[in-house]
């Protein structure tokens, strides 16, 4: 039986750049910087649909990346993939480095608490872009109660143990009154 391979959001097409076809990609991380082209990758439109394209080349520019498609030649015809995103193959990416997760090994794991070890009820259904970090999206378990949106910040997100499936939250108590 074949599985369909686990793909995972590298970044996020902008505006075109330059009039050769360049498109500008941004992406947390230098997740882009590794990858060699010319490659084949999947793209996703705002409204889920996938397809494929076929990069020439990926440059470093500052806080994000150039990408030329093929048969993308100029800026009016590249400027269709603005707000898509790009996936690759989780098996094509580098491990992460220790202190570090693809935002996708997220969803799913059970909410705890730092300060007492205890189970909160909730787990991570969705991991939210946002320019400033990302944002944890938390269910109860239970299907009774609010949703919770907590800050992927350090002063609020322990520890995630993907083994465990479990991810330590700090002063949990604190996003209920807001």
């Amino acid at each position: 039986m074949l599985t369909k391979p686990s793909l995972v959001k590298v970044g996020v097409f902008g505006s075109s750049h330059g009039i050769k076809g360049f498109i500008k990609v941004f992406t947390e991380g230098e997740t882009l910087g590794s990858l060699k082209s010319p490659t084949t990758c999947t793209v996703q439109d705002p409204l889920g649909k996938t397809t494929t394209i076929e990069i020439e080349s990926i440059k470093p520019n500052g806080n994000h990346f150039l990408i030329k498609i093929k048969g993308y030649d100029t800026p009016e015809t590249v400027v269709k993939y603005r707000g898509f995103s790009l996936l690759w193959k989780k098996e094509d990416l580098p491990k992460p480095n220790v202190g570090e997760i693809y935002t996708e090994d997220l969803i799913g794991l059970e909410t705890i608490s730092k300060e007492t070890k205890s189970p909160l009820a909730y787990k991570v259904t969705d991991v939210i872009d946002n320019p400033a970090h990302p944002i944890l999206e938390c269910k109860p378990i239970s299907g009774d109660g609010e949703t919770i949106l907590v800050p992927f910040l350090n002063r609020f997100v322990g520890d995630w143990n993907l083994e465990a499936k479990t991810i330590e939250m700090i002063q949990w108590e604190q996003w209920f009154e807001v």
